[in-house]
């Protein structure tokens, strides 16, 4: 005789959803130009000499990517790692199943604190125009999760948090 299976179903209730797409992608761009031309004002060297001090920028997103897995691997989370999720503004973090909000918050907030602190760190390892460059887009790239990070404020301690594509989305379950 076959034992019943105990399930609980949940569905979710889309609260808000939060994507970071072209027009998030576009304002980084022109702000880490900016960023370029304030960094040519400070230390007085012409422009297109900082355009190689861009190639430290790939660091960022490895940086997000292994604080993320270091977290989660402290704290005995199953995140999720796809190729879609790489290209996106979170840099290959996620889970598979929505989580709770604290989690979310908890995570975003190490990452955004140790990617800063990892640039700060560096400053006094790298010449002084990369070091600038590397402080600046890591906090340029960090918008994304930032402001996300500030919307999740807004909505109800007990909502939980789905990682898409391109942004997250806030869910509150009705079970």
């Amino acid at each position: 005789m076959r034992e019943p299976l105990h399930q609980t179903i949940y569905s979710y209730k889309l609260l808000y959803r939060f994507r970071w797409g072209f027009i998030g992608h576009l304002l980084q761009l022109l702000l880490i130009g900016l960023s370029l031309i304030g960094i040519s004002a400070i230390l007085h060297i012409p422009v297109y000499k900082l355009v190689v001090t861009l190639a430290i920028l790939p660091v960022i997103p490895i940086c997000h990517l292994v604080i993320f897995r270091l977290y989660t691997k402290m704290r005995g989370l199953k995140p999720q790692t796809t190729a879609d999720m790489l290209v996106s503004p979170w840099w290959g973090t996620g889970f598979p199943l929505p989580i709770p909000m604290t989690v979310y918050r908890a995570s975003e907030s190490t990452v955004l604190g140790g990617s800063v602190l990892v640039a700060a760190g560096a400053y006094v390892w790298l010449p002084e125009e990369y070091s600038l460059t590397l402080l600046s887009g890591t906090l340029i790239l960090a918008l994304p999760r930032l402001l996300a990070l500030f919307v999740s404020f807004r909505q109800s301690a007990h909502s939980r948090i789905k990682y898409e594509n391109r942004g997250v989305a806030f869910l509150l379950t009705d079970g």
